[in-house]
């Protein structure tokens, strides 16, 4: 698919897809795409070892690409925080 617009790139150490989302594996890639509008969380470490969440608000038919550790969001983040704010449900 081809996406226009804002995209992020980053190295990630913990994905969290919210809401529903299909996902298709490639050789070497895994393809997440939203089925309904809905959020990712993506949580980073700097080179200091410091964890920084991101929060990225995605519409339905988005496609998100994960290739080993880096993930290819087409959205920029609507906000960060520090440490790791990905929670489970329950």
């Amino acid at each position: 698919m081809l996406e226009t617009g804002s995209h992020t790139v980053l190295v990630f150490v913990k994905l969290q897809f919210q809401k529903k989302w299909t996902r298709f594996s490639g050789t070497q890639m895994i393809a997440y795409t939203a089925a309904e509008p809905g959020q990712l969380v993506a949580v980073a470490e700097g080179e200091t070892g410091v964890k920084t969440t991101y929060f990225f608000n995605l519409e339905a038919g988005h496609e998100v690409w994960v290739i080993e550790n880096v993930v290819h969001i087409p959205a920029i983040c609507i906000k960060s925080a520090p440490g790791d704010e990905a929670r489970c449900i329950g």
